[in-house]
């Protein structure tokens, strides 16, 4: 499932709202009122906002911490704007550089980083024509026109090539897209290989390769970032030794994850293997250059919840694809990494869904958003709500299987229940002026991924919210009102 591979209901929301206490003809004391007194306590410190009649009491401060704690004033990492990406090889048909459909889908879903695959169509010729490189692609279409597209719906292009092009190819290549050719689209990102284990290339072979490549593509234009080595998985004596060789040069580190489990518990077992090689990688990064290592990122260069053609069509199409996609993302993000999910057209692991490409799902047609488009959209919004912030905040959940990930300017959360059954939980927001929350929901239940629904609003001057989470859930808290409004 590799770009130069060739095997490749919405529940409502329940928020407490007690009833008021009935008139009383005559005065109580004593025990009474103690009681009495203690109820609306209770009820002010579980729901928020207490009603009375008509009117909307604000619960008092009294709350630190929740299910889910987010503090607003921590800052953990932040994210480069175009973090949220793709890693798009639809090359093939149905080609989304025709598709005005697929164009608006993917302009609305608003990703950053979109990554391509080129190469020389004749390796012999350096003056010759520029083609995609992607397994299975059309290569009778010029990448030139995608760039186009992407630059068009709002993409950051970033372009990898095989390692195993002499360093006057790369340099070529590169020349092309420096903006002052005819295509003038310059791309300023690019990767060297793709899975060198994958053709059984050792590390000291790349990294040899890259150097050199690396080289001549700065002095065709300085102004480019290169990175590698675009591992197979979390490899890390590759990476390490890449890190030995390479890591004067290198301006980003690339690698790829896909879980290689079948079974849903494994699946789920798997996410905190994210957060961990991310958290190792970087460990490594600091170890290798101190020097630089603050100006090195982390490129998830390529992701999904699996690769395994079994799983695919087990879960693919399901909520439970978009809940591990989600939990994914959030923490690529929260670990500061740049993220470039798998796919537009080219299967069941893809942002869209397209006839040819990913047959296999009747409840689907041409240009429908898949589970993976829906769970990114958690996060860029899809035009219905804002987009997470680059500046990820601490947020931290008590219940297993529920995580969170929180961003301020805009003050949100994903909130992502991995279990499969509800769970009733309570949310406090610290450190927010805004103290009203709009919730948007990702619920899946049927055949088709649905967009986000917008399921109402809570308010608390307290920043204390308690809702229910559906089985297999992502939720949005977007903090929209100010505590003096």
């Amino acid at each position: 499932m590799h770009s130069t591979s060739s095997s490749r209901r919405t529940a409502a929301l329940r928020i407490n709202d007690p009833k008021p206490p009935p008139k009383r003809r005559s005065r109580w004391i004593g025990a009474a009122l103690i009681i009495a007194t203690l109820a609306v306590g209770v009820s002010l410190l579980t729901s928020g906002t207490v009603s009375l009649g008509s009117k909307n009491v604000v619960a008092t401060p009294t709350v630190a911490k929740g299910d889910v704690t987010v503090d607003f004033r921590t800052s953990v990492v932040t994210d480069d704007p175009a973090a949220i990406g793709v890693d798009e090889s639809t090359y093939g048909m149905p080609s989304d550089i025709e598709d005005p459909t697929a164009q608006k889908l993917l302009k609305k879903l608003g990703v950053g980083y979109s990554r391509i695959a080129l190469t020389l169509a004749n390796p012999a010729d350096p003056t010759g024509r520029v083609t995609c490189a992607a397994a299975g692609c059309n290569t009778s279409i010029d990448p030139s026109q995608w760039v186009k597209v992407m630059k068009k719906i709002g993409e950051v292009p970033v372009a990898g090539i095989p390692d195993t092009l002499s360093a006057a190819d790369a340099a070529s290549i590169v020349q092309r897209y420096a903006g002052s050719g005819s295509t003038g689209q310059p791309i300023l990102y690019w990767v060297i290989g793709n899975e060198p284990e994958a053709i059984q290339e050792n590390a000291a072979t790349y990294d040899a390769r890259f150097n050199a490549l690396y080289d001549a593509m700065k002095n065709a234009d300085p102004r480019i970032k290169i990175g590698g080595p675009a591992t197979l998985g979390f490899d890390q004596p590759f990476l390490q030794q890449f890190l030995k060789d390479c890591g004067s040069r290198t301006d980003f580190v690339d690698f790829h994850f896909y879980p290689a489990h079948e079974d849903a518990a494994q699946l789920l077992a798997e996410l905190p293997a994210m957060s961990q090689d991310l958290t190792e990688l970087r460990a490594m990064i600091k170890a290798a250059v101190p020097g630089r290592a603050s100006s090195i990122p982390i490129h998830v260069g390529e992701w999904n919840f699996s690769a395994d053609p079994g799983t695919l069509a087990q879960y693919a199409f399901t909520g439970f694809a978009s809940v591990l996609d989600a939990d994914l993302l959030g923490r690529i993000l929260t670990s500061g990494a740049d993220s470039l999910a798998w796919g537009s057209k080219n299967g069941p692991m893809s942002l869209l869904y397209g006839d040819a490409a990913a047959a296999g799902n009747s409840g689907y047609k041409s240009d429908t958003p898949m589970p993976l488009y829906q769970a990114i959209g958690m996060f860029t919004g899809q035009g219905l709500f804002p987009r997470f912030g680059t500046a990820v905040v601490s947020a931290t959940s008590v219940i297993s299987g529920v995580d969170a990930f929180a961003s301020s300017g805009p003050d949100e959360i994903v909130i992502v229940n991995t279990n499969t059954s509800a769970e009733r939980v309570s949310v406090q927001a610290n450190g927010s002026s805004q103290h009203s929350a709009q919730i948007w929901r990702l619920h899946q239940t049927g055949s088709v991924a649905g967009p986000p629904v917008r399921m109402g609003t809570l308010t608390s001057a307290t920043g204390g919210f308690k809702l229910t989470l559906p089985a297999n859930s992502v939720t949005t808290l977007v903090m929209t009102t100010p505590a003096g409004n």
